[in-house]
């Protein structure tokens, strides 16, 4: 055998163990990053959860973030708003306002998460937050979900001065009691390609 031979030999030899060698480490690091992303998705299942605002933005077409009362209101878009409830349907826009306190010592993190929205023990809408949420420990942070639905649905009894009283005054606690919102979430992160789930669903009231 020539020395050119026996060294290229030898080469690949090395070169096979080197491979091997990156691999096993390469394997070791991704397990690890996969149990750390396991125990912090764990870890915001134990946050505190809270609702801290609940609002709708958005009412029969017309944008309500800005309003402070019912006076801010236009003559026409009362009238678009009082024939579209006589129609029997009144889109809505609700922005949920999470809060997440950390009270524990690791950190809690998500890639994202499934949402159910339930008022008056019905369905009112689903979809996912494809965010990364992150409490640290001791700390709150907060996250929001928006959804689309029909308010005269949901207060087919009510007339327009109390849904527009309502809508404005969303922060009352006794007035928000009429939609019993209850918010269902479950956590996930990605790992790779793949996505996964928190098993079950974390349910928060305001």
């Amino acid at each position: 055998m020539s020395t050119i031979e026996s060294d290229n030999q030898k080469f690949n030899f090395y070169m096979k163990r080197f491979l091997v060698i990156i691999t096993f480490f390469a394997i070791t690091l991704s397990s690890c990053d996969v149990l750390e992303q396991l125990n912090e998705v764990k870890q915001f299942a134990n946050c505190d959860f809270s609702v801290k605002s609940v609002q709708i933005n958005k009412l029969g077409g017309f944008d309500f973030s800005q309003y402070k009362s019912v006076r801010d209101i236009g003559f026409t878009q009362l009238i678009s708003l009082g024939q579209q409830l006589v129609s029997g349907n009144l889109p809505a826009n609700l922005s949920v306002e999470i809060q997440a306190k950390n009270n524990k010592s690791s950190k809690a993190a998500i890639s994202g998460l499934d949402w159910q929205l339930n008022m008056k023990n019905e369905n009112y809408g689903s979809g996912k937050l494809n965010q990364y949420v992150e409490v640290l420990p001791g700390q709150i942070t907060d996250f929001t979900v928006n959804v689309s639905f029909d308010l005269h649905k949901l207060l087919a009894s009510e007339n327009l001065q109390s849904i527009l009283d309502l809508v404005m005054d969303m922060d009352n606690k006794e007035k928000l009691q009429k939609l019993d919102i209850m918010l269902k979430v479950k956590p996930y992160y990605k790992s790779g390609n793949s996505i996964r789930e928190y098993p079950g669903y974390l349910t928060i009231r305001p």
